[in-house]
């Protein structure tokens, strides 16, 4: 099953570090299910529909070259929005 990410963003940070090939790569695995590095219960709760009806699924990649980066999707449809995801480090949270 593929997510929508709807509209996506970078951080400042990863826009002037990280590829623009490196972060497509890491949408579509983030879109596709591949929640990177997470432990088996933070996959889990991605999976369940209980986290996907809160409106939030998370993925963290490591890069050899980058080091940690994550990939964030908000459903914000109920505050008048719709998907937002952001692609950013650890120390941008």
């Amino acid at each position: 099953m593929r997510h929508s990410l709807g509209r996506v963003v970078a951080t400042a940070a990863v826009a002037a570090s990280v590829p623009e090939e490196v972060i497509i790569g890491l949408l579509d695995r983030h879109a596709a299910g591949d929640w990177g590095d997470l432990d088996g219960e933070d996959k889990a709760a991605n999976d369940t529909d209980h986290s996907h009806a809160e409106g939030r699924l998370f993925s963290s990649y490591e890069s050899e070259e980058h080091g940690t980066i994550w990939v964030i999707t908000e459903d914000l449809r109920g505050e008048g929005g719709g998907p937002i995801t952001t692609v950013l480090f650890p120390a941008d949270y």
